[in-house]
């Protein structure tokens, strides 16, 4: 079953185990915040153009985007050693990829699907989000939608848990039968839930929280 997603106060825990103020943070998170913010902003306006245009294949890819930045941040914030946090951070900034000290003491890069596996165990929805966009970002038989339905290519748990998610934030009757088609307008929504959603961790990074609901 899908866990709800909710932006409440205090969602994390701070590492050293008391809250610290949100004026509490190094030059390298706020770049790396700042980095996310301005890709988040550019996401939206590129969503709004495409769906105007009845571009849905592409809004899809542009929600795989956004994930990437969200699954990012669940990364870091699970990770307790806040100066390998900063180090991944760092890597970013300077444009490289991620990469982790494996146990024969070489680095490894970081995959997408680990760092997608990571948010999924708290947030189950991710992974479809994720399964999807990445089939729109790449090319894939899903960019044959509006022909073929993509949806039913999902196991009947999968399709009940999209189904379930998009009744219990979106109010799609449970029954209504998975298409682009039929979910295209809520893509919008969509994103903006998975952004909004994001910034509530925004204060794990900035001050050495932890993320673990």
């Amino acid at each position: 079953m899908i866990n709800s997603l909710r932006c409440k106060k205090d969602t994390y825990k701070l590492v050293s185990g008391q809250f610290k103020g949100t004026h509490a943070m190094t030059d390298i998170r706020q770049e790396y915040i700042s980095l996310i913010q301005k890709r988040s902003a550019e996401n939206e306006k590129a969503l709004q153009l495409l769906f105007s245009q009845n571009l849905f294949g592409n809004c899809l890819s542009i929600l795989r985007q956004e994930l990437d930045s969200f699954i990012r941040i669940m990364y870091l914030g699970r990770i307790f050693d806040i100066n390998e946090r900063e180090r991944l951070m760092q890597l970013t900034l300077s444009g490289e990829r991620w990469k982790v000290l494996t146990g024969n003491n070489k680095y490894r890069p970081v995959t997408d699907k680990e760092m997608e596996e990571k948010a999924s165990e708290l947030h189950g929805y991710i992974h479809y989000v994720y399964k999807f966009g990445c089939s729109f970002i790449h090319l894939s038989d899903f960019h044959n939608y509006e022909t073929e339905n993509p949806f039913d290519k999902l196991d009947e748990v999968e399709q009940f848990d999209i189904s379930f998610y998009l009744k219990q934030y979106h109010g799609i009757p449970l029954e209504t039968e998975l298409t682009v088609e039929n979910i295209s307008s809520l893509l919008p929504a969509i994103l903006k839930k998975i952004s909004t959603n994001m910034t509530c961790y925004f204060g794990a990074i900035l001050n050495d929280g932890m993320i673990d609901s």
